[in-house]
């Protein structure tokens, strides 16, 4: 189970990331893995670098993202 600490920054959490990666596939189509990271990089800050790769996966696992080769 996903559980905040009162250590987690609410901006960085899979959830909110995984938010926006939905919202910005919306927009845009179909990305490329680094392309989705820059633009996340750009919306949000460098931070995002530690969360992307979870929140992928986690959408991946709930079935809201698919991966092509």
């Amino acid at each position: 189970m996903l559980r905040p600490d009162k250590h987690l920054d609410p901006n960085f959490s899979v959830i909110n990331i995984g938010g926006l990666i939905i919202k910005t596939l919306k927009e845009t189509g179909i990305l490329t893995f680094n392309e989705l990271l820059f633009i996340l990089m750009e919306k949000i800050g460098e931070n995002v670098k530690n969360v992307y790769l979870p929140s992928l996966s986690f959408l991946f696992l709930l079935g809201k993202i698919r991966y092509h080769q």
